[in-house]
């Protein structure tokens, strides 16, 4: 999945980088750079005491050391928050944008970031992860990396907003529960195969492949399996997930999963919150795998 939303502990994560949210000083003292620290060990330490001040909004680069589960270390300094007048929103996307230009001027194929500025530097939570998906959003539509974004508490989710306030009210007035599995779905075979709906689809809408799959948090390979295999049946979420990369109506994402043997359904917390976003032409799949992940449910892409 290109963009993962996780609220796993940075100490599990896997990647070829991990950025590491610091002071000017590189001081380990705390938080996230107090963990990275102790995963990487003194070698880290001695080589952070030879490093340059770092500027507010910049980032260097170091080898993981003992940390094992990363080949490289990306440290950044997050603006401390005040009170918003002062470019904090500026130099925390200066902080996600140079990390991604490191990685990608590194070759690296993957990266984990925690929610910077968010924990010791008082940058409120929902702000912080809303200019985190974009600055990672901006990215992706020109790069292929996977990016993980660690998220540890709601808090950070804008349960405020007005979105989250109207879907809150949406699944309250419609959803009629329990669940039902996709395993109880019956099976057929359409006339038309799900990926040929899908190659058809971005013909008639005159896109391009990477228009569709970037737009529905897809990997170029996975997105390159699914349209290769006339018989493949991809998982509901990624089905959703390419329909909104197709920016389809509600009548045409119906259309298009019943050839995978789907349907949206107001049994289904999940269905309900795709139909209210396609309802309403809400085809930013990050902020959707936000209210997907405040909400508990399963989020797009793969």
């Amino acid at each position: 999945m290109p963009l993962e939303i996780s609220r796993n502990d940075i100490r599990n994560v896997r990647a070829d980088a991990i950025v590491n949210p610091t002071d000017h000083f590189y001081t380990g003292l705390g938080g996230t750079d107090g963990i990275i620290h102790e995963m990487a060990g003194k070698r880290l330490r001695e080589h952070c005491d030879s490093l340059p001040f770092l500027e507010t909004g910049e980032a260097i680069l170091t080898p993981s050391y003992d940390c094992r589960h990363c080949g490289h270390i990306i440290h950044t300094c997050g603006p401390v928050y005040v009170d918003g007048e002062r470019g904090e929103r500026e130099y925390l996307a200066e902080c996600y944008q140079n990390c991604l230009d490191i990685a990608l001027k590194e070759g690296l194929s993957s990266i984990a970031f925690p929610l910077i500025s968010s924990g010791t530097f008082s940058f409120p939570k929902g702000e912080a992860l809303h200019i985190a998906t974009e600055e990672i959003t901006s990215f992706l539509l020109d790069h292929e990396m996977d990016v993980t974004l660690l998220v540890y508490d709601k808090e950070a989710f804008d349960t405020a907003s007005r979105l989250f306030v109207n879907i809150k009210d949406y699944l309250k007035e419609n959803y009629t529960g329990p669940d039902i599995p996709e395993e109880g779905m019956p099976s057929f075979k359409p006339a038309e195969s799900f990926s040929q709906a899908l190659i058809r689809l971005i013909d008639e809408k005159g896109y391009k492949d990477p228009d569709v799959y970037k737009r529905a948090n897809i990997s170029r390979k996975h997105f390159s399996h699914i349209v290769n295999d006339v018989s493949y049946r991809p998982k509901k979420e990624t089905a959703v997930a390419l329909a909104i990369g197709l920016r389809l109506s509600r009548e045409e994402t119906d259309s298009l999963l019943e050839k995978a043997g789907y349907i949206l359904s107001s049994s289904s917390r999940f269905d309900l919150i795709i139909s209210y976003c396609l309802k309403n032409s809400i085809y930013n799949i990050y902020k959707i795998n936000e209210i997907l992940y405040e909400e508990g449910e399963k989020t797009l892409g793969c």
